[in-house]
């Protein structure tokens, strides 16, 4: 089922407004979770609203891109609360919640689930500076986007995951807000993807919308514009670190902060090793090392942080940017991490938060997997 969210006063974002105050508004749905303004500020967060008055300040569609939220669903789901929310994520933060789903983080029981057409971000950096510069309204911002003509915004790049996500589409979504190839002049749609979905929607008493008739197409050039410039980052970031040497210097301004680890969506351990005392090391093994090498760089075991989180996450990946848009020292982590996910996850044909019922890999046994490695046993 498609509904269509038709503008309020000319305005797509009144319109959305509307649209999630209905929602709301209906007895079974107890609260929504979307970015909302600060109070006192230009900065938008993700946040758990109750008030529909504090919907005035709701910003679904905003370039700003603080924190992937599927963290954030996992804290609200994976116990039971007795109350449904509704919650507004990227298609990303989709996929990394479905991921925490599969590792038992998270449950989608109490909540409804509203993808979108992903309208692209800022780093948060860039996002800060943009607002001070002038932001464009939110109708503006949407428009452009949806209507193809935003390469930038104010002059800031999108950031490089946003112009590399092959999936900027929503999948797993209950409902999903459909932007690209709509005629915009007439509102949004909103289309139903599953029951749950299609009975929310029917609730709500809005008037029912076609498929957009070039949508398919439109969607597809995309994919193929973010495939080429995705393939592109891979190729230059493979020549940039093709070596221990390479990473090395690659990594040279970490400083071990973690960063790039807490704001991953999918890294969930409750004790990482790198907070273990296995890394404290005895004062006299720096001395040694510097006295073996001439010199050593501190803090230590910068590159083997990062090459044990590849090893880790990187099946889990789901491309986000998180890990760079944190990082204080302006490391493109994330470039690295979408390297070498996107050969580990070929090799276990494996497309993380994509297909909701297919096991992580090597949470299973396959009798017959990489045979062209290990060979055919007997039979």
């Amino acid at each position: 089922m498609m509904i269509r969210i038709k503008r309020e006063n000319n305005s797509l974002s009144e319109g959305l407004r509307s649209f999630f105050t209905k929602i709301l508004g209906l007895n079974e749905i107890d609260a929504l979770f979307l970015p909302l303004e600060v109070y006192g500020s230009d900065s938008a967060m993700p946040a758990l609203l109750t008030d529909p008055e504090q919907l005035e300040h709701a910003l679904p569609f905003s370039p700003a891109f603080p924190v992937n939220s599927a963290r954030m669903v996992s804290r609200l789901s994976f116990r039971q609360s007795g109350r449904k929310t509704a919650v507004l994520l990227r298609p990303c933060e989709i996929r990394a919640f479905i991921e925490l789903v599969k590792l038992k983080q998270g449950s989608r029981q109490e909540l409804v689930i509203i993808g979108m057409d992903c309208p692209g971000a800022l780093t948060w950096a860039d996002y800060r500076a943009y607002v001070q510069n002038g932001a464009l309204s939110s109708d503006e911002f949407i428009e452009n986007v949806f209507s193809g003509t935003c390469t930038n915004i104010k002059g800031f790049e999108f950031s490089r995951a946003c112009t590399c996500c092959e999936h900027p589409f929503a999948v797993n979504a209950d409902i999903n807000i459909m932007g690209f190839g709509v005629d915009l002049s007439e509102g949004m749609i909103a289309d139903s993807c599953t029951d749950r979905g299609k009975k929310l929607l029917e609730s709500l008493g809005m008037p029912e919308a076609s498929e957009p008739l070039k949508r398919e197409e439109i969607m597809e050039t995309i994919k193929n514009e973010k495939s080429r410039a995705a393939e592109a980052m891979i190729l230059d970031i493979d020549q940039r670190t093709g070596s221990i040497e390479k990473l090395a210097g690659f990594f040279d301004m970490c400083i071990n902060c973690y960063n790039c680890r807490n704001m991953c969506p999918v890294c969930y351990c409750k004790e990482c090793v790198f907070n273990t005392d296995v890394f404290i090391h005895k004062p006299f093994q720096y001395h040694q090392w510097a006295e073996k090498k001439g010199s050593i760089k501190m803090p230590t075991d910068t590159v083997f942080y990062h090459l044990t989180r590849m090893a880790h996450m990187s099946l889990a990946c789901v491309g986000c940017g998180q890990c760079s848009n944190a990082c204080p020292s302006g490391i493109p982590v994330y470039e690295v991490f979408r390297s070498v996910s996107s050969v580990s996850q070929a090799a276990f044909a494996y497309h993380p938060g994509m297909d909701e019922d297919a096991p992580p890999p090597l949470s299973v046994f396959n009798e017959k997997e990489f045979e062209e490695i290990v060979g055919i046993g007997d039979n």
